[in-house]
């Protein structure tokens, strides 16, 4: 696998936002009580959805957008319902600790992260594609994040 600088900034940026996650500034600013304990739930099923999306990929899992040279499309187990269950895990990991925290920070940086997650999830979408013919085919049927509902 041939990282190049685009490669190590997505994942670069990515690792500095989960440390920035950590830090705990008072900004003075909470989130409403009310989503404190919702956020456990989605912080479990975001564990849940990370671990096994990590387990399915096996040997094809990577930080780098850029797939392993010897990598395999899998487009089975949660990779059937969402392109990218690990972002989607990662997310809601996220979502709920800023949630149960409560705080403003947290959700500035999850926020931060999201965009993140979307924009190097089309870059590697672009390398999918040079890999994999039938890329194209599973992207227009999937989901990025979450399941794509049919009308």
């Amino acid at each position: 696998m041939h990282q190049n600088l685009k490669d190590n900034l997505f994942v670069g940026i990515q690792f500095l936002l989960f440390g920035l996650f950590f830090l705990e500034p008072d900004l003075g600013y909470y989130l409403p009580e009310v989503i404190k304990y919702p956020g456990l739930t989605m912080f479990l099923m975001g564990g849940v959805i990370a671990f096994i999306s990590m387990i399915q990929l096996n040997r094809n899992l990577t930080a780098f957008p850029t797939p392993k040279e010897k990598a395999f499309l899998y487009t089975g187990g949660l990779y059937g319902f969402a392109r990218h269950p690990i972002y989607t895990g990662v997310i809601l990991i996220f979502l709920g600790l800023t949630f149960y925290s409560l705080s403003v920070y947290k959700f500035i940086i999850t926020c931060s992260l999201v965009i993140l997650f979307y924009f190097k999830s089309a870059y590697e979408e672009e390398q999918l594609k040079k890999k994999y013919q039938d890329y194209e085919e599973y992207k227009n049927t999937t989901g990025r994040f979450f399941p794509k509902f049919k009308s």
